[in-house]
């Protein structure tokens, strides 16, 4: 990959944006009952093989430019691990070169379709039941008249709302302030939120890196700016960019000895969605100190557990709802990710139980929820045999082992794990390949699996199997060139080195 000049770089990322919003216009969903069906132009660009094809190809395209755009962008920020140290000046440049960057990026897919996931349509739908004073929790979407005209995945149609009281009351405030208005108001409000949770959690991850004597710019990079952020965060407005920057704020809060705020932004952060459950004992950690016996952290546990839990329990008694949210835990794991370890590994022993006469299906599902509970035990056994590990190290390991014992694993899942991998360092030359080769992969995921062009051209498999192919072959010659340069130009280059060992 050849150095690219700055200016050149942000235009890139920009075009790509464009490319993307251009293409989502033909590509992106749209309710069966939307009102944009009767515009001229959408009717021009989604109902022809030819157009629908373009705009599939510069989606695609548009994602690739932004890879290539954010792995430059990156590759500026490595330096020799044996040459002079980055001097404060030019480290607070490089902070508001990819500041900008992601803010520049970001800009053009505002004003997108949705695309990669349907999930704001169904936050649209949770406002509307909570409007109409049923309780998501126990109504599933199909109660709700109009539910499928809306554009809901009929996946949700007596599923659960994953979602916690916080994000659920949200959701009422929502739909209840643009009633009066078309759907698509309500999706882009819904968006709005997701990319405050994006600035949030951008915030927070820059205040964590000078703590802890990290690149700054170099954690914005991974947080803020890669394609795979503003794909899952913008484009599909995924409120698991709330939930982070409030568990982020939180740990941040909690290592500047505010544990009681930092409970209560992980309180919130459970509130949006309760698998945020799982940073609640490493504040609880924080506020014991690495040196503190077993009593003062039993006390501290029990502390953050009561603050947290105790709070999230009178709001959802308050909005109507209870703690519905506790079952709802369960909802994630009804569905697979065909590319889940866990998954993969329950087609083999289902497979395997079919061979000796047991059912295939229920052994594949005990194994699943067996697999999901070990998961948990060993986040328990970190916190335990770790506790007085690196705080922001043992959160992703804890996510980490629960998340590769799920099986689902969305593309924003892997945002988790890429989150508080970068607050805890990634300074490392195998860490930033970590980095990048992950989002690859999410991002192809994220092309690819939910790219259905709506149906309206069912039976023609070459549509998608053009879109899917281009983006493998462009983000795969991507990643070739990367590695090429970074094994011939900078074999031994890291981020400005951290004041951290490891």
């Amino acid at each position: 990959m050849p150095v690219i000049p700055p200016r050149v770089r942000l235009l890139l990322g920009v075009l790509g944006s464009v490319a993307i919003a251009v293409g989502s216009l033909g590509a992106g969903w749209l309710g069966p009952a939307s009102v944009l069906r009767t515009w001229h132009l959408f009717v021009l660009l989604r109902d022809y093989r030819g157009a629908v094809t373009i705009c599939g190809l510069l989606v695609v395209a548009g994602a690739v430019m932004l890879l290539v755009a954010w792995i430059a962008l990156g590759m500026s920020l490595l330096e020799r691990r044996s040459g002079p140290k980055t001097d404060a000046r030019k480290k607070a440049a490089q902070v508001r070169q990819v500041a900008l960057s992601a803010a520049a990026w970001a800009a053009p897919l505002l004003f997108t379709l949705p695309m990669f996931s349907r999930d704001m349509f169904a936050y649209v739908g949770q406002g509307r039941l909570m409007a109409a004073g049923l309780n998501p929790y126990t109504t599933g979407m199909a109660d709700l008249p109009g539910w499928f005209g809306l554009g809901v995945d009929p996946l949700w149609a007596d599923t659960q709302t994953p979602y916690g009281p916080v994000f659920v009351w949200l959701e009422r405030v929502v739909v209840m302030s643009t009633d009066a208005l078309p759907a698509e108001v309500a999706v882009f409000a819904f968006r709005a939120l997701a990319v405050a949770g994006l600035a949030m959690l951008a915030y927070y991850a820059w205040r964590i890196a000078r703590l802890r004597g990290l690149n700054e710019a170099g954690v914005l990079w991974v947080v803020a700016a890669s394609p795979l952020v503003l794909m899952n965060f913008v484009v599909a407005g995924h409120n698991d960019s709330l939930m982070l920057g409030l568990i982020v704020g939180g740990v941040y809060y909690a290592l500047k000895d505010r544990p009681v705020l930092g409970t209560v932004l992980v309180a919130l952060a459970i509130g949006v969605k309760p698998i945020a459950l799982i940073a609640l004992p490493i504040i609880g950690l924080i506020w014991a100190g690495r040196e503190a016996g077993w009593g003062v952290v039993v006390r501290r546990w029990l502390a953050v557990a009561s603050i947290a839990l105790g709070g999230i329990a009178v709001l959802g008694w308050g909005i109507g709802v209870g703690v519905g949210w506790i079952g709802a835990l369960a909802t994630p794991v009804t569905i697979s990710s065909w590319y889940a370890p866990a998954n993969i590994l329950g087609i083999g022993i289902g497979g395997l139980a079919n061979g000796v006469g047991l059912s295939g299906d229920v052994t594949q599902s005990v194994f699943k929820l067996v697999l999901l509970g070990l998961g948990a035990a060993a986040a328990a056994v970190l916190l335990i045999a770790r506790r007085r590990a690196d705080p922001v190290w043992l959160l992703a390991g804890c996510f980490a082992v629960v998340m590769l014992a799920s099986p689902v694993l969305h593309p924003w899942y892997g945002l988790w794990l890429l989150t508080f991998f970068a607050v805890a360092g990634v300074e490392r030359l195998w860490r930033i390949r970590v980095v990048l080769y992950s989002t690859a992969f999410f991002m192809l995921i994220g092309l690819a699996e939910p790219l259905n062009l709506e149906q309206r051209l069912e039976g023609d498999t070459m549509i998608p199997v053009a879109v899917i192919g281009a983006a493998l072959v462009g983000v795969t010659a991507v990643l070739v060139a990367t590695e090429y340069r970074l094994r011939r130009t900078f074999p031994a280059r890291v981020f400005a080195a951290s004041s951290l060992p490891g």
